[in-house]
């Protein structure tokens, strides 16, 4: 029987809130994400919406969920999807970082996780720890910390990471149903980078074409590279949900699939 050596590790474009109650392209693939993936024993999210001045992570046993999104029908906000906390894995994430990671339980499940989970597995059984990401922190750094928490692929944790590749609400038009040559320009160009393998590039995104709009603040993109930082070199990368949709914003997803052993 053939079987993965380690966890996945998965980056999600997870786009707008209302992909958590909608039956759409994007809930779809991540309801079959979930099947296709099995279930962990724990999750570590790593979340756009858990931005602070460097990254945090909860040590807390109860998930707070929160709904950090307005303005939206009254059916969004009845969404419950309640999960425990890990904290001997947060502390494990803690040693693996040597000092780079904060605990704060300040924060708790956002959306950026909830409406992806939500799709993935329903039945909300498994401990998620939530962590974010560091507007003063470098790309470098971030893609370094990604690295650091790779061992614990090995010990039945999914890396789940999510924010938005292209993402510059003060660009969106809410009627396009496609992307921005601009926008089309930098996604593709990251897509390119990842399957290439060549992830220096995307640390380094200020040299790609459409950067200078792609974002206006970093906090939707350095999940991405956490989850480069926790890729292996075996790993088979697999490219979804590659859209664009109001111009500016990419619902661009990546997994990356330990082989299969014997």
């Amino acid at each position: 029987m053939s079987v993965n050596s380690r966890m996945p590790v998965l980056f999600v474009g997870h786009g707008n809130p209302m992909n958590a109650i909608e039956d759409n392209s994007f809930s779809r693939s991540w309801k079959k994400l979930g099947e296709e993936l099995g279930k962990p024993k724990v999750i570590l999210s790593v979340s756009a919406h858990f931005a602070k001045d460097r990254p945090r992570i909860s040590t807390s046993m109860e998930n707070k969920q929160i709904y950090d999104m307005y303005g939206f029908p009254d059916q969004l906000y009845q969404v419950k999807y309640h999960t425990v906390g890990a904290p001997e894995y947060a502390g494990r994430a803690l040693e693996l970082c040597e000092g780079r990671l904060t605990a704060d339980n300040s924060w708790g499940l956002d959306h950026g996780i909830w409406s992806v989970l939500i799709h993935m597995y329903p039945k909300a059984d498994i401990p998620i720890v939530t962590m974010g990401v560091g507007y003063r922190t470098s790309p470098e750094e971030h893609f370094e910390l990604g690295r650091m928490l790779r061992p614990l692929r090995d010990e039945d944790v999914l890396i789940l990471t999510s924010g938005n590749v292209v993402h510059n609400l003060s660009l969106v038009s809410w009627n396009k149903k496609d992307g921005f040559e601009w926008a089309d320009r930098f996604d593709e160009a990251v897509i390119e980078s990842i399957r290439d393998r060549r992830f220096s590039d995307v640390v380094d995104y200020r040299k790609l074409p459409g950067h200078e709009k792609a974002f206006r603040t970093v906090e939707h993109f350095y999940p991405l590279l956490v989850a480069l930082g926790a890729a292996c070199d075996d790993d088979e990368i697999s490219v979804s949900n590659d859209q664009r949709l109001m111009g500016a914003m990419s619902m661009t997803s990546y997994l990356f699939t330990p082989p299969m052993v014997e």
